[in-house]
């Protein structure tokens, strides 16, 4: 490593940071998967560190293990998390949503466990088809605190989404009131 790539320690400030790796392991279906992660070590404090670079390369090597054959079928913690997160739920609220325990999304966000197989088709449900969340959320009565803005954002991007075919934008509906089912249909790409 020469002099100009090297990197002061945000720590103790007196260092300089040296390139290393660490690990994280996964068992999906009891098969081993392991990731090599990027860090940094400071060569006179020894505290170790994750700079920005290093972060996104791990987050792109996390996303690749999908592609391993364990993995067919599965969710990864992340995307759960990013369900969950997205629509304003704890993990206490996501477990009565979808009839699971007090601590099942900490285990599935953390893959120590991974939900069966019809906790998994209803989480890609969510994922895929939102409007079914909130079908779900209804009947467990389960608030969804930031359903109203992703509903807002999934109209701004369909409204942006280019029709082809169409040169005139809809004629408007004001003073009509739809069903809840129609207000959240998605084209189909």
């Amino acid at each position: 490593m020469n002099k100009s790539t090297r990197h002061p320690c945000p720590v103790c400030r007196k260092g300089q940071l040296l390139p290393t790796t660490t690990h994280r392991d996964f068992h999906p279906r009891g098969t081993l998967v392991r990731v090599e992660l990027l860090a940094s070590v400071c060569d006179r404090c020894g505290k170790e560190t994750i700079r920005s670079e290093q972060h996104d390369q791990n987050l792109r090597r996390l996303a690749a293990r999908k592609s391993a054959p364990a993995y067919a079928g599965l969710l990864l913690g992340e995307e759960i998390a990013a369900l969950r997160i997205r629509y304003g739920l704890t993990q206490q609220a996501a477990s009565t949503l979808f009839g699971k325990g007090k601590i099942a999304f900490s285990r599935y966000e953390n893959e120590v466990t991974y939900p069966d197989q019809s906790t998994t088709l209803l989480l890609r449900m969510a994922i895929d088809k939102p409007d079914s969340l909130q079908w779900l959320a209804d009947q467990a009565g389960v608030p969804l605190p930031l359903w109203k803005e992703r509903s807002e954002d999934r109209r701004r991007a369909i409204r942006k989404a280019p029709v082809s075919g169409a040169s005139a934008p809809p004629p408007s509906s004001k003073g009509i009131k739809s069903s809840p089912s129609e207000r959240h249909v998605r084209p189909r790409s």
